[in-house]
């Protein structure tokens, strides 16, 4: 029987790791791929056999191309069994008022590192169907924000959206070579990630000028709170986590993966509802304001 072999990225904390924990304990092998020595030293520390730190920033070409080589190495003819492409991060700003560096980092995190670990682990995916006879998986992580945009955050949601757009194109390339491609888009989780969001938001609001802070503060007030309250209701990362591996255990695995009741009526939402009503509905939770 082969080794299932799974790389994911972005398990330094959140659903990352809940998920190489879940996995892991289920028998997986996986490689733990983290951006900072700090988090690949901490899951040294976890002892787990079935668990390999890897040190891997996927907004740099050098370290995928490094850690690919090291998997290769270590799967040698049993191949790569899945890729889940969790890695990401959020800003939180006003359009006329973001950092052209911190949104070109969030796209090279969420999309591009996406894109080229894709690239670079299809050869080891293909590797796998070739000599156990079966199927190998790739696992892009959207958001409900894929398919529903929210305020302040256009940089995530324009990645979100590109990183299901891709993951639709790749199904229909690589099922020809029985590597299925899915998108698990979660709603509410309680993760690091929008702690890092928030800071970001509360960066804006504390450089807003004067005019600024009349056009911008109190809506951006509205929307953090909207955010921070789906947040409180949301699911914990283990329960995220327990969808992933649904995915990596489907005999045929669907395009789509919703987490959350939130992101489940988004769905339907967007599926049966004028834009319209469903920007109305967003805007009565909301509550903003006119500034002009």
């Amino acid at each position: 029987m082969h080794q299932k072999y799974v790389l994911i990225t972005g398990t330094s904390s959140g659903i990352g790791a809940a998920t190489v924990r879940l996995l892991a304990e289920s028998g997986f092998t996986i490689f733990a791929g983290v951006r900072t020595e700090l988090a690949f030293q901490q899951w040294q520390q976890y002892h787990h056999a079935q668990i390999i730190p890897l040190q891997l920033d996927v907004t740099q070409n050098t370290a995928i191309e490094d850690a690919c080589k090291e998997i290769a190495k270590t799967v040698g003819e049993n191949g790569l069994y899945a890729l889940i492409n969790n890695a990401g991060s959020c800003i939180g700003t006003a359009t006329e008022l973001f950092d052209e560096a911190d949104a070109k980092h969030l796209m090279e995190t969420h999309f591009w590192g996406m894109a080229k670990l894709c690239k670079a682990c299809i050869p080891l995916l293909r590797k796998y169907v070739q000599t156990s006879g079966s199927s190998a998986r790739i696992i892009n992580i959207g958001s409900a924000g894929s398919i529903s945009s929210f305020p302040f955050i256009q940089f995530y949601n324009a990645a979100k959206f590109a990183i299901l757009g891709f993951t639709e194109s790749i199904r229909f390339e690589l099922a020809p070579q029985n590597i299925y491609c899915s998108a698990i888009l979660p709603g509410a989780v309680k993760t690091e990630i929008w702690n890092r969001a928030e800071e970001s938001i509360t960066n804006t609001l504390q450089q807003l000028t004067p005019e600024g802070a009349l056009l911008y503060h109190d809506n951006i007030v509205s929307a953090l709170q909207l955010s921070n309250k789906l947040e409180n209701n949301g699911l914990s990362s283990k329960s995220a986590a327990l969808v992933y591996k649904k995915v990596l255990e489907s005999r045929k695995p669907r395009l789509k993966y919703f987490i959350g009741a939130d992101s489940k009526l988004m769905h339907w939402m967007v599926r049966f509802l004028p834009d319209s009503l469903r920007h109305a509905i967003i805007n009565f939770q909301l509550k903003f304001k006119k500034t002009l």
